[in-house]
């Protein structure tokens, strides 16, 4: 029977949770709107009431991290072979909202920062780090809502781990160019993801049609 890893999800809820000391520390230095989202510009477009930010973001963030970690703990078929590396998910998932929460903190402090340029290099990094594991999974039971051969899994896995790295290193490189850029880089990615499942697919009907002729030549 498959195990939620409950030792490990205490352990990054509680990381999770450890920016609100940064929260309540400035919290009479904040204002009473925050700015918590900006747009291309880098001008902000949308504001939450400092407690809903400074106490609910990371809350969200652990209903987030809950959320990954069971939905990851009870699907995987291959949860022993992955465990390294979908630990190494989990935190670096975390590390990558820590970061956005402290620096949200810090703009609305008044501290003049370009927010599209940290969070492009935050999530290129996390790219980065995330694609070089990807390969080392063995892969989901199904996806997309299928079961693939385990050949199949490995193959798209290395494909998915190598292209996540260049666009990593994309999306960091985006930052010395104008803004839209980094979200074509993004767009790329999307495309590149759903372009993968579809390869995925036809690559898995090419192996279950080869063996289905290899065990009927048996």
């Amino acid at each position: 029977m498959k195990k939620i890893d409950f030792k490990g999800l205490i352990a990054v809820c509680i990381f999770c949770l450890l920016p609100i000391l940064v929260g309540v520390w400035q919290y009479n230095a904040l204002p009473e709107q925050m700015a918590i989202h900006f747009d291309i510009n880098n001008n902000p477009d949308n504001y939450f009431h400092k407690a809903v930010f400074v106490f609910g973001f990371p809350l969200f963030a652990v209903l987030l991290e809950v959320f990954c970690s069971v939905v990851i703990d009870l699907t995987d078929k291959y949860k022993d072979a992955n465990k390294k590396v979908m630990t190494i998910f989990k935190w670096v998932f975390a590390a990558v909202l820590n970061v956005m929460y402290v620096i949200t903190i810090i703009y609305n402090l008044g501290t003049a920062l370009d927010i599209r340029v940290w969070v492009m290099l935050i999530v290129g990094m996390m790219f980065v780090v995330i694609g070089n594991y990807i390969p080392k999974t063995v892969g989901s039971t199904k996806w997309p809502q299928r079961n693939f051969t385990e050949n199949v899994l490995k193959r798209i896995n290395r494909i998915a781990g190598y292209v996540t790295i260049f666009y990593g290193l994309l999306l960091m490189l985006s930052v010395f160019f104008v803004p839209l850029i980094s979200f074509l880089v993004i767009g790329m990615y999307i495309i590149f993801i759903i372009a993968l499942m579809f390869y995925g697919v036809a690559l898995d009907k090419k192996e279950r049609a080869k063996q289905k002729t290899e065990k009927n030549n048996k």
